[in-house]
């Protein structure tokens, strides 16, 4: 058996709670300056991080209706997360006002499926509410690692939109499934 077999038999997907907001707060920020810190770490993205991936943040997503946050658990840690906003309109996508706003695996857990299940648990989810499976994103384009992961799953572009930090403008990419 292969250390991604094991793994993924070892991996749980379910919906996250209140609990696990401060977890949840301390995996996406490292997943993200793993991630576009590559340069190191400047004020500007300690600013971002701090502000935006809060326990706060965290427990007003999983209160909220509109959003759902599914996690991965390795027995009682967390390695994943995703997020879904089910009221999202993307004028490049009229297919879907489903947006997959976050998908994040611990770096030490990618490309062994958890990336996969979370994917698969969203399209479950999004089906279950929505009646369909379909989901828009947007990724950074120089994040090659995640577009091999969403092209490998038949996500398609639809166009771009622009992240903005510290005066910088980052080229994101929409995709969208069918």
């Amino acid at each position: 058996m292969t250390l991604a077999a094991t793994l993924t038999d070892t991996i749980s997907i379910r919906p996250a709670t209140a609990t696990d907001a401060q977890t949840l707060a301390a995996l996406a920020i490292t997943v993200w300056l793993n991630t576009y810190a590559t340069g190191g770490i400047r004020p500007a993205l300690a600013n971002y991080v701090f502000s935006t991936y809060t326990q706060d943040h965290f427990a007003r997503l999983m209160a909220d209706t509109r959003y759902a946050v599914l996690v991965a658990c390795q027995g009682e840690h967390l390695v994943g997360y995703a997020a879904l906003d089910f009221d999202a309109s993307q004028p490049g996508v009229p297919h879907t006002d489903i947006e997959l706003q976050t998908l994040y695996v611990m770096p030490r857990f990618t490309r062994q499926g958890v990336g996969r299940a979370l994917l698969g648990a969203c399209e479950a989810m999004a089906t279950e509410r929505a009646g369909h499976g379909a989901l828009w994103l947007s990724v950074n384009s120089q994040n090659h690692a995640a577009l091999a992961f969403y092209n490998g799953r038949q996500f398609e572009q639809y166009g771009t939109l622009y992240f903005e930090l510290d005066s910088v403008r980052y080229e994101n990419r929409i995709l969208a499934s069918a």
